[in-house]
């Protein structure tokens, strides 16, 4: 049999790659296109669906489950770094929250790479395309209405959906100031927004079955080893082809589009001999682009997760209770808001000098008035930590929603079936540090000093052989738990970073015929969960393809 032939080549089958192979299907049926995904199609496993799975899948099968190198910042502690495998990817395993970051965040976006069309503004038509709102008051300039990603907020999603804790929580917030944000995803984070999810009939909808995939267009279980050239007429390399681990080959007359996520595509890349020269002739692989860029800028989503002990626990306000017996409790998670902060500016501005003096990075926009640095959710659940699930622990997260802390993603050998060498670099700046401090601080308060958090929260469960913190701990006692237990989102992004790795049109730097279209092109951090964003790209993408395929 030959080697097969098609116009595309999709380098990976999860979130991004998923919707960009469904759209170019959707407005072109002459092209001919092929999806290689490394994992299996999980498609009859219920767990890549429902509540129950967004807590179990990640360290399974369908999880790469990469383990960092040692965090001096953390501890000397390694990370897990989850990364879909599988058909569908992330969107497998993520808790299906729909949060698009703040204006400014997008803005930052364009004017790092001098293309207004990736600000917020420029973006948003993609960001509805994907959409499809079910919101009573939906706001139709800035929410979409026919896409394929079914996105409601708790109330919305069914009338018996009833979690006690809603209006406690938010009158906590309020006590410290905050507002209600009824339109947080509209180009401003800030406040008490209600949390939003892209669930359909009580399931998470995977990207491979919310955009649809003819099934001749998949290969699961097809490791790709590299991206293979060959000469153009004006001396460019040419992208033509992929060879997979166990030998298999196929060919691209038009693109090959690399979407295998933030750890993953720039493997590939340097794989296929584009990246720093140093790591390519270490690993003896032939160099076809110098790019020193190629793997770096990596961030991440840092956060600090906690539990805490209600009172009444009778009163059936957290899941595990014998009175969760309602099914529309179980719809979604149970969650009804997220709040969004900035750092106050006599905090900010001595952390952003610091980091400019030793050179970190440095991002002056980060201390405009309006923007926000860290996101803190409650859930009704202690989310997976060492206590009992029965109705009287709840669960929290502060996140970073725009670190600054970059690391680096290489190669450990030259073969693709090693995983990379991960060193993220986590919560090494002073701006990390200070808006993480300063975002679980206003978690204590509200749970702890507030009169709506004290009628319902008796105290925070430390993991043990730590002390519990209190609304009363000091900035270092915070920063101390921080170290100890912080870990990521699984938001792994930026290593194939726009302007540096890839063009405004996400095409890969000193070659012809390849693209780059996942979370590693973003050239800064996004707040928001990535997903809401990542469809925008996907989307744009697909158009990028489709207009350059009429020239």
């Amino acid at each position: 049999m030959g080697i097969q032939e098609v116009d595309y080549i999709i380098v990976g089958g999860g979130l991004t790659g998923c919707a960009i192979a469904s759209r170019l299907r959707q407005n072109d049926a002459t092209l001919s296109l092929l999806v290689l995904e490394a994992g299996e199609n999980a498609s009859d496993n219920p767990k890549t669906r429902d509540l129950a799975g967004a807590f179990e899948l990640q360290g399974s099968s369908l999880d790469y489950d990469y383990t960092t190198t040692h965090q001096q910042t953390t501890k000397n502690r390694t990370h897990a770094v989850t990364a879909g495998r599988g058909l569908g990817g992330g969107s497998i395993l993520n808790y299906g929250y729909w949060a698009r970051g703040d204006a400014s965040d997008y803005d930052q976006w364009a004017a790092t790479v001098g293309d207004d069309s990736w600000s917020f503004k420029g973006l948003l038509p993609y960001m509805k395309r994907a959409e499809s709102h079910y919101e009573v008051d939906a706001d139709p300039e800035n929410r979409g209405s026919t896409g394929p990603i079914r996105v409601t907020s708790v109330p919305d999603s069914d009338p018996k959906r009833v979690y006690g804790l809603r209006e406690p929580i938010k009158a906590a917030w309020e006590d410290l100031g905050l507002t209600y944000n009824a339109y947080g995803d509209c180009g401003s984070l800030a406040g008490i927004c209600e949390f939003r999810e892209n669930w359909r009939n009580g399931e998470r909808q995977p990207s491979h079955l919310a955009y649809r995939l003819d099934s001749k267009d998949v290969i699961t279980n097809a490791l790709v080893h590299k991206v293979s050239f060959s000469e153009d007429g004006d001396g460019l390399p040419r992208a033509s082809g992929v060879l997979l681990a166990d030998g298999r080959c196929f060919r691209a007359r038009k693109e090959i589009i690399l979407s295998a996520g933030a750890i993953k595509t720039p493997q590939i890349l340097m794989l296929s001999g584009i990246g720093p020269d140093d790591v390519l002739k270490e690993h003896h692989i032939p160099v076809l682009y110098n790019n020193q860029e190629v793997g770096k800028n990596y961030f991440d989503h840092f956060a600090l997760f906690q539990t805490w002990k209600l009172r009444n626990s009778e009163k059936g306000l957290s899941m595990g209770a014998p009175q969760w017996t309602e099914p529309a409790l179980f719809k979604g998670m149970p969650c009804d808001w997220a709040v969004n902060e900035g750092t106050p500016q006599e905090l900010l501005r001595p952390a952003l000098q610091a980091d400019a003096k030793n050179g970190k990075v440095f991002d002056p926009s980060l201390s405009q008035p309006t923007r926000c640095h860290t996101e803190t959710l409650v859930i009704y659940s202690p989310m997976g930590a060492p206590v009992p699930i029965d109705g009287s622990w709840v669960g929290t997260s502060v996140m970073l929603l725009v670190p600054t802390s970059r690391g680096i993603v290489t190669l450990k050998s030259s073969s693709p079936n090693d995983s990379p060498e991960i060193d993220p670099n986590f919560y090494s700046t002073e701006f990390d540090r200070t808006a993480l401090i300063y975002g679980a601080r206003r978690l204590l308060k509200a749970m702890l000093a507030t009169p709506a958090g004290k009628t319902y929260i008796e105290f925070e469960g430390a993991p043990p052989g730590m002390t519990p913190l209190t609304e009363y701990s000091s900035d270092d006692a915070i920063d101390e738990r921080i170290k100890m237990t912080g870990k990521s989102h699984a938001h792994s992004a930026g290593t194939s970073a726009m302007g540096k790795v890839v063009d405004t049109q996400l095409r890969v730097k000193g070659v012809k015929g390849l693209r780059v279209a996942d979370a590693s092109v973003l050239p800064v951090a996004i707040g928001g969960h990535p997903q809401a964003t990542l469809y925008g790209v996907a989307e744009k993408a697909a158009e990028m393809i489709l207009i350059d395929s009429k020239h």
